[in-house]
């Protein structure tokens, strides 16, 4: 709570945090100025001086350095300098520091009676007074400006990554939508052909087949919202896809697969791997006439998971279709917006076998985020 209170303080666009913001940090200031300005005088003398101190301090600190700093960073940079008009921002620029210091000098020169009864007004004396006073001017508000100016930049910066962020999660849903239809009308239309096939045959495999299609349906249709599912579940809707797919090829297909580790309590972005196992059919199976073979390798080692899945391809003249299919290239997309430095792929292609090497971190809780997985949901298939 304390955390997000700092953060709301730092980065907020909300005006109750914006002027809490704004305090903070003109207190900042002011403290720094009192010290600062507060060691230049006498020790045995600054609680008598103290009030003088306070008075010297708070010009410095807020009149002239508020003014300065705030008609440079809300005026003169988003009007001028952000606009490209560098001629009127430096004029401008220009302008503040002369109205400053003239500020200045009349709090100097006419308000400092100590001034005034020491010297008498005269311009030498003026001169030889205003030197040092330019030089602090010149060391004192174009700091606090910048120092004020590098916050906004820092926040405007933060609260840019925060808008890109949340559109790359709206761009990573919507591909996730496209996939999902993508997969659909393909796996649909063999696997529908295989069953209207058992049926004229009065096979008893017809009614698993349509078990295992409504299942898979169901998983994709209701339970693939989900930011993350049950790695479980995936790993049993590519156990019933390939199944659905050799009933389909028969014994004119090897398939080989084999899945190890512990998958309890881990979870991944959905239909992540179907992709790879869809295209290995669609564009590896289907195009051979002879021998086709399809291995696929599932391990879990901790919270890593690695997928090995390798097939046969006609020719070379298949690698580009394999590379750039539609469904392989929204994948590689989501890896990079959902496991950001959290996954390694590696897709190769020889003249008779298309290989897919991938590695991810998994997550592991006992309920997922945003929406908790009841447990009795996570062992159990529709």
């Amino acid at each position: 709570m304390k955390y997000q209170t700092l953060y709301n303080i730092i980065f907020s666009d909300s005006r109750s945090f914006r002027w809490k913001r704004h305090f903070l940090f003109w207190l900042a200031v002011f403290v720094y100025h009192l010290v600062r300005i507060g060691i230049m005088y006498p020790p045995e003398k600054v609680w008598e001086l103290r009030w003088s101190l306070l008075e010297v301090t708070f010009f410095w600190a807020m009149i002239i350095n508020v003014l300065f700093s705030y008609s440079v960073v809300y005026l003169l940079v988003p009007k001028y300098f952000q606009k490209g008009k560098y001629s009127l921002f430096t004029a401008g620029f220009l302008l503040m520091i002369i109205i400053c210091m003239s500020i200045n000098a009349v709090h100097n020169v006419l308000l400092n009676q100590q001034f005034t009864n020491a010297t008498g007004f005269s311009f030498q004396s003026f001169l030889l007074f205003i030197r040092p006073q330019i030089i602090r001017f010149f060391g004192n508000p174009p700091l606090v400006c910048g120092l004020l100016l590098s916050l906004k930049i820092l926040k405007s910066w933060h609260l840019e990554q925060l808008k890109t962020e949340t559109l790359a999660k709206e761009n990573a849903n919507a591909e996730l939508q496209l996939l999902k239809a993508q997969v659909h009308p393909h796996f649909l239309f063999n696997t529908l052909n295989n069953i209207y096939s058992f049926s004229l045959n009065q096979s008893p495999q017809a009614g698993t087949l349509v078990r295992k299609l409504s299942g898979m349906l169901s998983y994709m249709i209701n339970e693939c919202e989900e930011k993350v599912v049950p790695l479980e579940k995936e790993l049993r809707l590519i156990e019933d896809y390939m199944g659905l797919e050799k009933v389909r090829y028969g014994k004119r297909l090897d398939m080989q697969v084999e899945i190890h580790g512990d998958f309890e309590n881990k979870f991944i972005a959905p239909l992540l791997m179907i992709p790879f196992v869809e295209n290995s059919f669609k564009h590896g199976t289907s195009q051979m006439l002879q021998h086709p073979w399809i291995k696929l390798e599932i391990t879990t080692v901790g919270n890593q998971l690695f997928f090995k899945l390798s097939n046969s391809k006609p020719s070379l003249l298949k690698i580009s279709i394999q590379n750039n299919g539609i469904g392989l290239q929204n994948v590689k997309k989501r890896l990079q917006l959902l496991y950001p430095g959290k996954h390694q792929l590696d897709i190769s292609s020889t003249e008779e076998t298309f290989t897919v090497n991938m590695q991810l971190l998994l997550e592991e809780y006992t309920f997922a985020e945003n929406k908790a997985i009841q447990m009795d949901k996570v062992f159990t298939y529709a």
